[in-house]
């Protein structure tokens, strides 16, 4: 049973509660219809009965009913209608009076109706209404066919179940037509879906209908998720194929020295330590590329624990390390305190990156300038060199993996490719933001921003 209500469709599922409600409200509405017609002639039969016993008393002669008189002059038709009529006399037994037809029906056996103590049903007779009533002496008792009644209710339930037999028939026509017509795009879009499932190049855009809403939103979200699915596969095969590339030159460059070695070493021992030196310099930029690469693969699977440091402590501390090893002298301008919520490691390693990615792009005598800025709303690391500069178009390429602004200078200057491709993961880690502006009157300006702290800074300030 669970596994044919997992198989329904969307349309089934809607044609299925489509259905139920429509056979409950018909029902609910024909048994409403029924019950207030049926009630409506029973009080209409009571009413009338009523009637019935007054023209009655206004029909006795001489100490008994006139039956002719009361026929003539009832408002009603007492064709279908019994009557016993009881007269006590002081000294004589008690008379009673039959209308026609009368004494006959009295002694039939009869039925009460449940739930109606004033219906009773007499076979060959049909369902009555009995009331009884006295009068200046006289009791009377009174049996109302209601074969009319009945004859109407029978009518009125046939009606009804006839319209409610139409109206589930043409509600599920429509229903159904309906659940198709609303599923329709849902059905072509899960087969669309289902065509791009199996397509093993580059996954195609699938169609948008204009309504229903939610399928066309949904199958928007499709596609922005298609889109992002293409652009990470096509950075992935790119990061591939780049991350080949730079692996195969070092490795052909060694290769090839080694096969020098292999013919010439004899004859000329003077090339063994030139090729030595070059198999050297290769191998450890292959090792710096793999140390990159595992950097890259840890950052983009891993979490940073984060806690409350002081950035211009970090600032200050790396910069003294990288004062060793750079060309360009380095001016500082730090705040007293400024406390963010990150990684304080992970800060250095981005900006020691930042600082060396400056230091092979400017020269010599033009500084570097290392910035700390705080506010209520942010606080901001700059890092700013007076070099070439990177164009506009470049911006918002530097990040990528294995990009290079100029492939001709940086194969010169040397670098993996990957040491801004590691910030922008670390910035993201630390929940921050990073971006790269002109510098002014040259260069370039790396803007790292930080959400202010919420900790009391109290702890930082001894």
């Amino acid at each position: 049973m669970k596994k044919r209500q997992a198989s329904r469709t969307t349309a089934q599922e809607i044609q299925r509660r489509f259905l139920t409600m429509l056979v409950l409200m018909t029902l609910v509405m024909g048994a409403a219809v029924f019950s207030t017609v049926g009630y409506q002639l029973v009080k209409q039969s009571e009413r009338s009965s009523q009637q019935l016993i007054r023209s009655l008393g206004r029909s006795f002669i001489d100490d008994r009913p006139d039956w002719d008189y009361w026929q003539q002059t009832s408002p009603l038709d007492t064709r279908n209608t019994f009557v016993r009529v009881y007269r006590d006399h002081n000294s004589k037994p008690t008379s009673t009076f039959y209308s026609a037809r009368a004494r006959h029906f009295v002694k039939q056996r009869h039925y009460s109706v449940p739930f109606f103590a004033a219906l009773d049903y007499t076979p060959g007779y049909g369902i009555t209404y009995y009331r009884s009533g006295h009068r200046q002496g006289f009791y009377s008792e009174i049996w109302m066919s209601l074969t009319p009644i009945t004859m109407i209710l029978f009518s009125v339930l046939l009606v009804t179940v006839v319209v409610a037999i139409l109206m589930i028939g043409i509600g599920w026509i429509y229903v159904r037509l309906t659940a198709n017509k609303i599923t329709q795009p849902l059905a072509s879009l899960n087969v669309a879906a289902q065509e791009q499932a199996h397509t093993k190049t580059v996954k195609g855009a699938l169609p948008v209908p204009d309504r229903p809403q939610e399928v066309s939103q949904l199958a928007s979200s499709f596609n922005e998720l298609l889109t992002v699915i293409n652009q990470n596969a096509e950075q992935e095969r790119e990061f591939t194929s780049n991350a080949a590339h730079e692996l195969r030159t070092p490795i052909a460059a060694i290769r090839s020295h080694v096969q020098l070695l292999e013919r010439r070493s004899d004859d000329h021992p003077e090339i063994i330590p030139r090729s030595i030196h070059f198999i050297d310099e290769e191998s450890m930029r292959m090792q710096k590329l793999v140390d990159s690469l595992l950097t890259l693969s840890r950052a983009d699977r891993g979490t940073l624990k984060l806690d409350y440091f002081d950035l211009a402590a970090v600032v200050h501390e790396t910069v003294e390390e990288e004062r060793a090893v750079l060309r360009q002298p380095v001016e500082v301008n730090v705040v007293d305190l400024a406390l963010v919520f990150g990684n304080a490691e992970s800060v250095q390693q981005i900006l020691t990156a930042i600082m060396d990615n400056a230091g092979k792009y400017s020269p010599a005598d033009q500084p570097i300038t290392v910035q700390v800025t705080a506010d209520t709303q942010q606080i901001q690391l700059s890092i700013a060199d007076l070099g070439l500069g990177i164009a506009a178009d470049d911006k918002t390429r530097i990040f990528e993996r294995f990009y290079r602004v100029d492939s001709a200078r940086t194969r010169e200057i040397g670098g993996t490719g990957l040491g801004l491709a590691i910030v922008a993961q670390l910035v993201k880690l630390n929940r921050a933001t990073i971006k790269v502006v002109d510098n002014l009157p040259q260069g370039s300006r790396f803007i790292l921003t930080f959400p202010p702290a919420t900790v009391n800074s109290e702890k930082f300030s001894d």
